[in-house]
């Protein structure tokens, strides 16, 4: 194995461990189960909606007694009209400073691919 294999394997494997300390964290496991359930309900947005500015499509509410904030824009479009959409949520109390995000592309026609 070279010396450039070698440190990819380390930094892969630094990056594993880092996801698997944030799965410990019920904040971190609640805003990604979170951000999960509100991607699915933006991928059923109308196209046009998806285009809107961020700050009419972000928002907050309580789950589980903790405030999140999910922040949600098209990040681009396509030449062929096909536009890239994120949510990233966010919360305080997060010991791990991690924040999900969901990211999809959505066609005109309505559908959606990853």
């Amino acid at each position: 194995m070279g010396w450039w294999s070698r440190i990819r394997l380390y930094f892969e494997r630094r990056a594993d461990q880092a996801e698997a300390r944030r799965m410990k964290d019920p904040i971190y496991a609640l805003l990604r189960r979170e951000v999960s359930n509100v991607g699915e309900e933006f991928e059923r947005f109308p196209y046009e909606r998806l285009l809107e500015p961020a700050e009419a499509l972000s928002f907050s509410r309580i789950v589980e007694g903790v405030e999140i904030s999910f922040s949600a824009g098209a990040f681009h479009v396509k030449p062929n009209g096909d536009a890239g959409f994120c949510i990233d949520a966010r919360a305080n109390p997060n010991r791990t400073g991690a924040q999900p995000s969901y990211q999809f592309y959505k066609r005109k026609d309505g559908s959606v691919y990853y």
